[in-house]
């Protein structure tokens, strides 16, 4: 990131107009006019107010209109608002502010000022459009040629106030009074003919505002002769760029940047690439990054910084912070042989290091079971840098045995030799996996467990199935698994209802145990139930009545009863539980209306809720006179000693008529279960003695003459406590 002689383009007045120059980035320069159909620009302006002026600073946003202001130039008008109630407007600038010829470039600016030599070049110049390509390739070299000069002028306008005045980027106005209060409006002195281009405005009032206040140095990151300084893009105040310094002693400092420095913001896809880059890129977002290259390690180095904001001033200095190199080389790795096993639990590590560098102080031995570790080490002190070997007197009884040689030199910088593998000869399998157990899902997915073994050099488990507990088992993992559980994917069409699983374990040598107890698992129904039969249907005020022929699958839990009527899709209306001691179920839609028709289907449910296809389709119609409206005076309670429920209800009228009890428990629909006559106003229901239970009673009127019956009443629930 660091650079000499070098200016870095991130930065202009502020970070709006480098997000809107890299939007015209690939608009070539000799199409501008034309792709400025329809486009909309805008003039950002900032104002400082010293007591006795007030500078202003501006730059449109896109670069298509600072050319086409190049040419109309730029009005002021300043508003002064001091005093409320009677504003003034005036047009401070008599003629457009356009930028200096080239000739009066020359004449007004030396030529050793670089920015102005560089804001001329941006303006007027011919060596910007050196190497442009052919074809396609070429129009895009143009777009960034046409991009460059915009973002060059911007910035340099920031650097040196005069240059930002020849470039009619920048304005003072000494007609002002102190403690004054105007707004400032900067807009086109002539519209451009294709596009728009806004107007910027600012309120000021001019008192004199403080100096620039110094910005914050965060850290500094040593490394091997170099410092990353790090600084939040976030200060006291917006800076256009900086000046970084260093000291050897902490008194003499010396610019390391000729130019201004300011390091950009990634690319968003920057962050894509991986872990890495995410994490510089996340820096870069809040951080400005400096690094420099140190002259020389373990010595202090002193850094400061300076920034420079839009209207060309230099803040204070930062505070220092040092940095200090450090030794982060480490010595060439040692070459080890191929580890010897000797007896018992000995074994022997040999090694040979050809460069010897000055620093080199010694080495450690460590050991893992595994390639990857962890690794231990096995030595509290450096191995004298003149031994050639190592014995291991308490290597791991069971599985491998990984080493690696480390090579330290006195700044505490290592390098490690390649893993070398040594194995103490075992021939003892481990125990037989106990605990196995098992289910498998609808879809197919056998879920297996077992319990872990306790051996030290366990290298995992094999699991084997075979379909039948007579047959030989076949392998399913490719190797031995750590893990204590297992998932099997299984198809469940075939002809066997059952299967078996065998687990073994395998230790890090390779040796087996016998076959756990085989787990015999039993695979789930996927076949559907057959549906239901309609047999019989009434029709009457009371409702549809339709009997059904139960499902012949054995299966079989319960029924969905469905009704769709005319232009409507079909609802569900009930659900009946199988009965396994009848061949017939029963069904009442209780909720009809009159001259209107029905039809009803439905289908079985089995115990693994795998549903048949529906039935044949079964249609009615009620053609006779409406119900008469419900009781409302019926009554239900529970007596507990004599675990019978009391009904009772009211009910007079003239002419023959009698009474119909339903009942019905929990959710199921309600059915006829008594009948009484007209003198009649209570019944007494037994309820046997046993487990919980929700009942439901309801009851009709029946006339024996014309006049029909009455609707069925709301049911009354009655809980009955079990005993």
């Amino acid at each position: 990131m660091k650079s000499k002689g070098k200016i870095f383009f991130v930065l202009f007045i502020s970070q709006l107009f480098y997000l809107h120059a890299v939007s015209q980035k690939k608009k070539p320069a000799d199409t501008q006019k034309q792709a400025q159909v329809n486009l909309k620009a805008a003039i950002r302006v900032f104002a400082k107010a010293y007591g006795d002026s007030i500078v202003l600073r501006w730059a449109p946003d896109k670069n298509w209109a600072w050319s086409d202001l190049n040419s109309s130039g730029y009005l002021i008008e300043r508003i002064d608002i001091s005093e409320a109630k009677h504003p003034r407007r005036q047009v401070v600038t008599a003629q457009p502010l356009k930028p200096l010829s080239l000739e009066q470039f020359k004449s007004v600016f030396n030529k050793e000022d670089q920015y102005a030599a560089i804001a001329a070049q941006c303006l007027y110049g011919k060596n910007f459009a050196v190497n442009i390509r052919k074809g396609q390739g070429g129009v895009e070299d143009k777009a960034s040629v046409w991009n460059s000069r915009y973002v060059y002028a911007v910035q340099v306008a920031d650097y040196n106030g005069r240059v930002a005045a020849a470039e009619a980027l920048r304005y003072t106005d000494n007609k002002v009074q102190k403690n004054g209060i105007y707004i400032y409006r900067v807009y086109a002195a002539k519209m451009p003919a294709q596009g728009k281009i806004d107007t910027g405005n600012v309120m000021v009032q001019n008192i004199s505002q403080a100096s620039v206040s110094k910005p914050h140095l965060n850290e500094i990151i040593s490394r091997d002769r170099i410092a990353e300084i790090h600084w939040n893009r976030v200060q006291p105040e917006q800076y256009s760029s900086y000046y970084v310094e260093r000291s050897a002693d902490g008194k003499k400092f010396v610019s390391l940047t000729r130019t201004p420095y300011f390091s950009s913001r990634p690319d968003s896809s920057y962050q894509r690439k991986d872990s890495a880059h995410a994490r510089i890129y996340a820096l870069l977002q809040t951080q400005q990054v400096y690094v420099d290259s140190l002259p020389q390690d373990y010595h202090h180095y002193y850094y400061r910084i300076r920034g420079i904001n839009s209207f060309a001033e230099q803040s204070d200095y930062s505070d220092t912070l040092s940095a200090m190199g450090i030794d982060l080389t480490p010595p060439a790795a040692a070459i080890m042989e191929n580890p010897k096993f000797l007896s018992g639990r000995k074994i022997q590590l040999k090694w040979k290091k050809p460069l010897r560098e000055k620093d080199f102080k010694g080495y450690l031995v460590s050991r893992a079971h595994l390639i990857n570790g962890p690794y231990t080490l096995l030595t509290d002190k450096l191995i004298d840098p003149a031994a050639v070997q190592f014995t291991d007197t308490a290597a791991f009884e069971h599985g491998q045995n990984f080493y690696i040689l480390m090579v330290v030199d006195t700044a505490g910088n290592h390098a490690e030799s390649i893993p070398a593998m040594a194995m103490v000869p075992d021939k003892t399998p481990p125990a037989v996996p106990k605990g196995l157990k098992g289910f498998i899902q609808k879809d197919g997915l056998v879920h297996l467990s077992w319990n872990a073994n306790t051996e030290v050099d366990l290298k995992g488990y094999k699991v084997y199935f075979a379909n039948s507990n007579s047959h030989v088992y076949s392998q399913i993992t490719i190797s031995p698994d750590a893990d204590t559980t297992f998932t099997d994917s299984i198809t469940l069409r075939t002809l066997t209802k059952e299967i078996w699983y065998k687990v073994v374990a395998v230790d890090m040598n390779n040796n087996h145990s016998a076959y756990s107890e085989p787990l015999r698992l039993r695979k789930p129904d996927i076949v559907p139930p057959v549906p239901p039969l309609a047999s019989k249907i009434h029709v009457d005020t009371g409702g549809v009545q339709i009997d059904w022929i139960q499902s012949s699958s054995e299966d079989v839990v319960n029924y969905i009863i469905y009704r769709k009527e005319s232009r409507s899709d079909w609802k569900v209306i009930a659900r009946v539980k199988h009965d396994t001691s009848k061949t017939v179920f029963h069904f009442t839609d209780f909720n009809i209306v009159p001259f209107k028709d029905y039809t009803y289907c439905a289908e079985a449910v089995d115990e693994d809720s795998l549903r048949s296809s529906r039935s044949g389709i079964i249609s009615a119609s009620v053609k006779t006179i409406p119900d008469l409206p419900p009781l409302k005076t019926l009554t239900a309670v529970y007596d507990d000693k004599t675990n019978q429920v009391r009904l009772k209800w009211q009910y007079n009228d003239k002419g023959g008529y009698f009474f119909v009890l339903y009942k019905a428990m929990g959710n199921d629909p309600l059915a006829k279960f008594q009948s009484a006559d007209s003198k009649s106003s209570q019944y007494t229901d037994f309820v046997p003695p046993g487990k919980s239970a929700s009942l439901r009673y309801a009851i009709q009127v029946v006339f024996q003459d014309s006049r029909g019956r009455t609707r069925i009443s709301s049911p009354v629930a009655v809980n009955i406590p079990e005993k």
